[in-house]
């Protein structure tokens, strides 16, 4: 039985600070090759090889790293080659990479057999959109079992079936959570449930939306979850040594959030609720800037400027009295950080703070349980499904709630210790093994069988 050939957006897996959907792909490429696919990845820069290149000459126009482009030049490119939005076909073009070594690519990319790159799709899709055209067809020049787009994209292949995961659909449910163009996102989804021959998504709470929203027959849809595979711990000694000489923090002596700063994940009210609560640790939230976080850089600046002059009035015991200590602040940011500064924080922290408004899954959840790490979680959307009864679960939207949450985990060392115990039972719950099962079932559905067998329990 020859392998199934599947064609895996990675047009996100290049990005240095990635995304949620970086890291789902690296899951989903690695797992289908373990069931035995051929994974070729297409990626989606903005050129295109020249006649009289090289065959190996185009790969450093994806990997090399070059001054941003401007807008009206994208524009410029994007409007070349869709003739000012009548062409809705773009190629796609085969990259030799064998000469590349990326063994020391950070992130490193997953196991592939083949590349491929579509000249600036994204570009090229906004100009079909303003059309009224939400989407662009990609003609790849081999054949594929199947073209797997890992996140809502204005995409489609002209070859073998698609399909789409579909993590949320926040754009639609909270349109006042993102920065879009007015439409875009309901004008997209309507067109991937109409082009998709599969759809998958991360939890039953996502899959109720699509079905109820896009109206997407139920059978369509296909729940694989996450796998939950935590970093590899590193050593208590390591872990402490970075958590206090780098961070300035005490080894279970602060809570922790872990995710990007944008208004579905809550943070405002996190801020608030934490202070409110009065505890006696402080609030390390991790995690890059995403999108509209003035609320949460004002807080963090107010807090701060309260702080510094509390200092030079003499009403802090901190040693470095009139200086501001930033280490002694209630709450830090601390930005995006290498993942094994991440573990590390993990490791050490008291308690786990993520009440997100809306997840699609909630993987900083399992995460954290996979560890050991007791989390306070919202009682909301997939995190009430996902979270089950291993973390203490508070109304997202009432401080009041949080606050309490808050104080009840930081002071109830049994409730900790209890909750430590159900998230271990509870990540197990979406292991790799499961993974591969629900991935073979959705793949099923569009005709494709792969040649591993499933390992034996």
């Amino acid at each position: 039985m020859n392998k199934p050939s599947v064609l895996l957006d990675g047009t996100q897996l290049l990005q240095k600070r990635g995304t949620g959907i970086a890291s789902y792909t690296r899951t989903l490429a690695r797992t289908l090759h373990f069931l035995g696919a051929e994974v070729n990845l297409l990626f989606g820069t903005n050129s295109r090889p020249r006649r009289d290149d090289p065959p190996f000459a185009f790969a450093d126009q994806i990997f090399c790293h070059r001054p941003a482009s401007t807008r009206l030049s994208r524009f410029a490119s994007a409007a070349s080659r869709t003739r000012f939005g009548l062409k809705r076909k773009i190629d796609a073009f085969k990259v030799c990479l064998d000469h590349i070594d990326f063994r020391a690519l950070e992130p490193p990319l997953p196991e592939f057999d083949g590349a491929y790159n579509v000249e600036g799709p994204f570009d090229h899709a906004r100009m079909l959109s303003a059309w009224g055209r939400p989407m662009a067809t990609v003609m790849p020049p081999d054949d594929f079992a199947a073209t797997h787009w890992t996140g809502p994209v204005p995409l489609k292949s002209a070859n073998g079936p698609n399909i789409y995961t579909i993590h949320d659909l926040v754009p639609i449910q909270f349109p006042y959570f993102v920065v879009d163009r007015p439409g875009h996102s309901a004008r997209l989804h309507a067109a991937i449930a109409q082009a998709a021959d599969g759809i998958i998504t991360v939890s039953e709470t996502s899959k109720a939306s699509i079905v109820d929203i896009l109206k997407v027959p139920p059978e369509r849809v296909t729940v694989t979850y996450q796998p939950v595979l935590a970093p590899r711990p590193l050593t208590q000694e390591d872990a402490e040594w970075i958590v206090s000489s780098i961070y300035n923090a005490s080894p279970k002596g602060y809570a922790l959030y872990l995710g990007a700063i944008e208004p579905k994940k809550n943070v405002a009210r996190l801020i608030e609720s934490f202070l409110l609560s009065r505890v006696n640790v402080p609030l390390l939230l991790v995690g890059p800037k995403g999108w509209l976080y003035d609320e949460e850089d004002e807080l963090l600046t107010s807090i701060a400027e309260q702080f510094r002059l509390a200092k030079v009035l003499g009403q802090t015991s901190d040693r470095s009295s009139g200086i501001l200590d930033r280490a002694s602040l209630p709450v830090r940011h601390l930005g995006y950080l290498p993942r094994r500064h991440v573990t590390a924080l993990l490791q050490c922290a008291k308690f786990v703070t993520f009440p997100s408004i809306y997840e699609g899954f909630g993987l900083p959840v399992l995460e954290a349980m996979q560890l050991g790490v007791p989390v306070l979680t919202s009682d909301a959307a997939s995190l009430r499904e996902v979270a089950g009864d291993a973390a203490l679960r508070v109304d997202p939207l009432d401080m009041d709630d949080i606050a309490r949450g808050i104080r009840q985990i930081d002071a109830d060392k049994d409730l900790r210790a209890a909750l430590t115990v159900k998230g271990r039972v509870q990540a197990s719950r979406f292991s790799q093994q499961a993974y591969e099962d629900r991935l073979r079932e959705a793949y099923r559905k569009v005709g494709i069988e792969f040649t591993n067998s499933p390992k034996k329990e």
